[in-house]
């Protein structure tokens, strides 16, 4: 006997939670041409194809611009694909109505691609908005596409106003925002690895047109990306942090890949999103003071019982003062430690867009 669809999972289904195209403004489907009066791409290194065609499925979008064809999953699944001489590989999610696309590019040159895809209120327009991020760099272009046949059966009251993206409802928080946090797990460079979580949560509310949108006590999720011990009397301690997301109290979750800005403890790098520690010159200075005292006071000694007690501590010193160079070189500097509660500032890479049924307390 065939399994029966229950109307829970029939009510699921006509929303699209299993698929990318049941709910409205989802179906990307169609050829779009490229509006370069509306479109902004100084910033890319090479320019899009004045078509680019879409045919979607519920679980792919197969893409055509330009002589090249790839597919993105939108089914939560990796896309690994080869664009001329560059390997691609992408994750989709849905934020609404728009597509997410991360595309991490490997080959001649290596860098990650972010993009948003939205449609207009009327499905006519396909805004682009793509940000390439090279090592601490990033550039921000914007592509406005048109379809012509879905224009051209708009009811001609709907014209004049057709040709114009719609304007996103609800709250915007703008790219370059600078978010406070404040650390939840201690971090230092001793114990902490590569890829190690880190947890935070705002510090202070976040408001736009007199609304809070990001309440305080949001939580946000980043990643330890690298770490470096300060060694051999130079240097200091280094620990390099991404922020990847940012939750509500009431759940709803936006991902983005933003970078530290500022903080209450140490020495901040904003364009590579890393926190220095302090160095320890004088410790080591005095490290290999007292080691060479020491070891003049047992020279002298030693050339007094010989008779040569100047000879004595000048090798005593000598030895002395190798003897702590050699500790300091084989030592680590001090370490850099963050405790729970240290405060960050992060900027956004990212418009942060919410619907105002999404701010509401559940």
């Amino acid at each position: 006997m065939p399994a029966r669809l229950t109307p829970a999972l029939l009510l699921l289904l006509r929303l699209g939670l299993f698929g990318g195209t049941e709910i409205p403004g989802r179906d990307f489907s169609g050829n779009w041409i490229l509006d370069l009066a509306e479109s902004n791409i100084r910033a890319l290194p090479t320019a899009p194809g004045a078509i680019l065609a879409i045919a979607q499925q519920d679980t792919a979008i197969h893409c055509t611009e330009a002589g090249a064809t790839w597919t993105f999953r939108i089914d939560g699944t990796e896309s690994k694909y080869q664009l001329r001489d560059s390997s691609m590989n992408s994750l989709t999610k849905w934020e609404g109505s728009a597509l997410l696309i991360n595309t991490l590019v490997s080959g001649p040159q290596h860098y990650a691609v972010m993009e948003r895809w939205e449609l207009s209120k009327d499905r006519t327009v396909l805004t682009v908005t793509r940000t390439i991020q090279r090592g601490s760099t990033e550039v921000e272009a914007t592509l406005v596409y048109k379809n012509q046949e879905r224009l051209a059966a708009l009811p001609k009251a709907a014209l004049p106003n057709a040709a114009q993206p719609a304007a996103p409802a609800g709250f915007v928080i703008q790219a370059g925002t600078k978010i406070p946090l404040g650390l939840l797990n201690s971090l230092n460079t001793k114990h902490s690895a590569e890829g190690d979580r880190v947890y935070l949560e705002t510090v202070f509310p976040v408001t736009q047109d007199g609304r809070i949108v990001i309440p305080r006590g949001s939580y946000v999720a980043g990643t330890v990306t690298e770490v470096k011990r300060a060694t051999h009397m130079k240097g200091k301690a280094e620990l390099f942090l991404r922020f990847d997301s940012l939750t509500l109290p009431n759940g709803v979750t936006r991902d983005f890949h933003s970078r530290l800005d500022g903080s209450d403890t140490g020495d901040v790098d904003r364009q590579e999103g890393k926190i220095r520690g302090e160095g320890n010159k004088a410790g080591d200075a005095k490290t290999v003071g007292e080691t060479a005292g020491a070891g003049a006071g047992i020279g002298g000694i030693a050339g007094a019982a010989a008779g040569h007690a100047g000879m004595g501590l000048g090798i005593g010193a000598a030895g002395g003062a190798a003897a702590g160079l050699a500790g300091v070189l084989l030592s680590h500097g001090p370490d850099l430690v963050l405790p729970k509660g240290t405060t960050f500032e992060m900027v956004l890479d990212r418009p942060l867009r919410y619907d105002p049924r999404e701010l509401e307390v559940r």
